[in-house]
């Protein structure tokens, strides 16, 4: 071989040593830009979004276990919240509130746009006055940007879904990080899964399950719609997941993460999810 030839030879191995390096670099895990904590808080939502500038809690769980998720913050390192987010008024969602609003400094408030009068919704109010807190009840679907995160908030089509069917009144809450997607469906029921698939857009890497992993006819339908890479379900041990809702998650193709026996962590660079339990 002339001394050409192995010249040429060399700079082809150096090129498709730089193009490997490349693609590796390319396909490297980034720095987290979201992180999703489900707290592990019962039969009962409290879920945390913080990026590296900002701080939002979508629901609160029940007032006995207020202190606890209080404490669970502080621990993260929140010191304030730009944004609490209430999905609908019942007590495993609302009870909390109004002990965290004392507790911290917090941006706004948001809620869905319906009539609840219940001491925990009562006490919810109460401290959002005292403190100050701009509250909004979304009678629209609402969107806004918080350090590079996209939050949709789905309302409910309907003002009436029956007699004690609040749960179908829930916000549902698209998050977009870059090409990442998470979709938190409250405690969403049938007439409202029904709505969420008749509107589309679902697809999303992972998925806060709705109503604690009950199962209904429709659960099928809307697991495929959404495509979930990672479902959570937040339940207990005393009010456990379903069956069912379980099964018909894994047949679409997620891994099921369940609160009860932990809290649940989920990261994002901006390309996928990345989940895990402490």
């Amino acid at each position: 071989m002339s001394k050409y030839a192995r010249c040429a030879c060399w700079i082809a191995l150096l090129m498709c040593a730089m193009a490997l390096t490349a693609c590796a670099q390319e396909k490297a895990p980034g720095k987290p830009i979201a992180t999703l904590t489900f707290f592990d808080a019962g039969s009962a939502d409290a879920i945390l979004i913080e990026t590296p500038g900002s701080a939002v809690l979508v629901d609160a769980g029940l007032k006995e276990d207020a202190p606890a998720l209080i404490a669970a913050l502080e621990r993260a390192g929140v010191s304030k919240l730009d944004a609490l987010i209430i999905t609908h008024f019942d007590k495993d969602h609302v009870g909390g509130a109004a002990q965290v609003i004392e507790a911290l400094p917090i941006g706004r408030a948001y809620e869905p746009d319906y009539e609840k009068h219940s001491k925990h919704v009562n006490a919810y109010r109460a401290a959002l006055v005292k403190k100050g807190v701009a509250s909004e009840a979304l009678d629209a679907n609402t969107a806004f940007e918080l350090d590079g995160i996209d939050y949709d908030i789905d309302v409910a089509n309907e003002a009436f879904y029956g007699e004690d069917e609040e749960n179908d009144f829930s916000l549902v809450i698209r998050l977009t990080a870059g090409d990442a997607r998470a979709l938190l469906a409250g405690d969403a029921e049938r007439a409202r899964l029904i709505e969420l698939l008749d509107e589309g857009d679902l697809k999303s890497g992972l998925l806060k399950v709705p109503h604690h992993g009950r199962y209904n006819k429709i659960s099928p339908i809307f697991f495929a719609a959404v495509e979930p890479k990672h479902a959570v379900i937040t339940s207990s041990e005393g009010e456990p997941e379903e069956d069912e809702t379980v099964y018909a998650l894994e047949r679409a193709g997620a891994q099921v993460w369940l609160t009860r026996r932990d809290a649940v962590v989920a990261e994002t660079d901006g390309r996928g999810w990345t989940v895990g339990q402490p």
